[in-house]
């Protein structure tokens, strides 16, 4: 097994990963007795909402259900259906289903009421919804009931606290730390327990707010020792998924995404997870059905458990994979069914991220020169309620220009996109915001220099910096966004007849994905500039392969008859 190790490991926790801890299901389950609870039921949660989730949605009976990831997870409860319910509520909490993680913890709080675990649970649920302050009533609700806990559910208790405390000032390096070493301790005392195993996985992430998106070499470390301990934990593999795509080893992070989906057929992420990869490897039709799949398991939970698409988090960011896996193949019916729906979708929580709800819509209409259609569009974006959907609006009007070749009026874009661009900043609470609004307006001014021959030259020394930054995108969203944006580049560098500017640009958006049929075209294009004309048939016919599942009237922009 290949162990990744970090310089900036703690040596006792190195000490421990290369240790030989193996214990068997049984062992992991052995738990001090604890006796039968005789005291009544206590309110779950005070509050109308949490992080714009409506508590009768969060407390709403939730059946039980088979493999959505479950995994033994020992607690003091002596009620099998409380246990049951717990260890649903751990596989969905990992798997991102926030809602049905609650309503499960509830569900075990329903069958004991003195479960601390479940309220540990709901404390992590609640801080991934971004709601501290019901995060933290959560952590003092299972602290009370302490005295039902074993001594190593009083240590997860713990935790709750060291996390809480470092959230609460997340650029503070000290308090990272100290609840970094603070789960190492408390390893240390339980080893042979994945929960902890695997909160120490997340802990070294960038932030406190770490749930295994944001992996390190030290977290793989971790991760891969939980799977030496426990090989078909589910959490471990989901959280190598997102390690080893940030690391841009697709093909590892393929095998781990195809046992993620193995061990938990019937959560959506799951299977949501391993499209990421197949679609990374050339296997986009692969990705697109289990997407699809994805979106049935989602739909069919909305309908059958009554509420809105809007209060799960995943479903939007499923859809705008799924258009995006679309527009790859030339299928922009299917797309724009998608990123319509994208569109209209409201956000009950962080509304200042409507913007990525909404972008979807005009880009793909600009894509396939609609602009009279995105036009509308863009201009009621720039009058939108947060500063990241004026800039977007802004961003796309300063497209439309561009294409047009208004160079004056896509500078007055550029101008008030920046602008919108540092409010959104001041308002911004992480760095994600900046993270997904920044590129954009970089983007449009490094090709309104390319597009001006007086700056020609910054203009194309931006866009290599912009390149290599697409290039280091390895989220599926923006992995594939900076897929068509690579694209884009290629295509104004030979239409503005910058011949050896496009075979740069070209090589690159080979890099990126040498399967896109998109690639193929753009080679194609490339072989005909220099007279190769064997060259140019054959990457054309793998184009046309590629696309051959496209709409016909794609097909017939890309391809018209001579």
């Amino acid at each position: 097994m290949r162990l990744y190790t970090h310089s900036l490991l703690p040596i006792l926790l190195v000490t421990l990963l290369m240790g030989e801890f193996s214990p068997t299901e049984t062992q992991l389950l052995v738990t001090k007795p604890v006796a039968e609870p005789t005291i009544p039921s206590a309110p779950i949660c005070g509050s109308m909402h949490v992080g714009g989730i409506p508590e009768s949605l969060l407390t709403q009976t939730v059946a039980l259900r088979p493999n959505v990831g479950q995994y033994p997870t020992p607690t003091s409860t002596q009620n099998p259906k409380a246990q049951a319910y717990f260890e649903q509520g751990m596989a969905y909490l990992h798997g991102y289903a926030l809602v049905e993680s609650a309503r499960s913890f509830h569900e075990a709080l329903k069958q004991d009421s003195t479960l601390a675990m479940a309220y540990v649970g709901l404390s992590r649920v609640f801080l991934q919804l971004e709601d501290n302050k019901a995060a933290l009533k959560a952590a003092e609700k299972a602290k009370s009931l302490s005295k039902y806990a074993s001594d190593r559910e009083k240590a997860h208790v713990e935790l709750r606290f060291a996390q809480l405390k470092a959230v609460d000032s997340l650029s503070n390096q000290k308090l990272l730390n100290d609840y970094r070493n603070k789960v190492y301790g408390i390893v240390r005392r339980f080893p042979t327990d994945p929960e902890l195993w695997l909160l120490s996985g997340n802990s070294y992430e960038k932030f406190a707010t770490g749930r295994g998106q944001g992996s390190t070499t030290a977290s793989i470390a971790i991760y891969e020792k939980v799977l030496q301990m426990h090989p078909n934990h589910p959490a471990a593999h989901h959280y190598l998924i997102h390690a080893y795509e940030g690391m841009t080893d697709y093909k590892q992070a393929l095998e781990h995404g195809k046992a993620y989906a193995r061990l938990a057929p019937n959560l959506a992420h799951a299977l949501h997870m391993y499209a990421h990869d197949l679609m990374k490897t050339g296997n986009v039709d692969e990705a697109i059905a289990e997407m699809k799949q994805t979106d049935a398991i989602e739909r069919g939970l909305y309908a059958n458990e009554n509420y809105e698409s809007m209060y799960d988090w995943h479903h939007i960011h499923n859809i705008s994979l799924l258009a995006l896996s679309y527009q790859y193949q030339g299928r922009i019916r299917e797309a724009e069914e998608l990123v319509k729906e994208r569109f209209n979708t409201k956000r009950p929580i962080n509304l200042e991220r409507t913007f990525y709800n909404k972008m979807g819509y005009p880009t793909l209409l600009i894509s396939q020169n609609r602009d009279t259609e995105a036009v509308p569009i863009a201009q009621e974006m720039t009058k939108g309620q947060t500063p990241g959907e004026r800039v977007i609006g802004h961003y796309l009007l300063g497209m439309i220009a561009l294409r047009k070749q208004q160079l004056e009026a896509a500078r007055a874009s550029l101008k008030a996109a920046k602008t919108e661009l540092v409010v959104a900043k001041e308002e911004a609470q992480t760095d994600w915001l900046n993270a997904w609004l920044d590129p954009h307006p970089k983007f449009l001014s490094a090709l309104i220099a390319l597009h001006d021959p007086a700056v020609r030259e910054k203009g194309m020394a931006d866009i290599r910096k912009f390149q290599a930054s697409a290039r280091d995108q390895t989220g599926p969203d923006p992995w594939i966004e900076a897929l068509f944006q690579l694209e884009t580049i290629a295509q104004v560098a030979y239409q503005l007849k910058l011949n050896n500017f496009a075979e740069e640009a070209t090589k690159v958006l080979a890099e990126h994905d040498p399967y896109y049929p998109g690639t193929h075209f753009a080679l194609a294009r490339l072989a005909d500039l220099k007279g190769d004309k064997a060259t140019a048939e054959r990457e054309r016919q793998l184009a046309r392969q590629g696309w051959a599942k496209a709409d016909p009237f794609f097909l017939a922009q890309n391809f018209p008859k001579k």
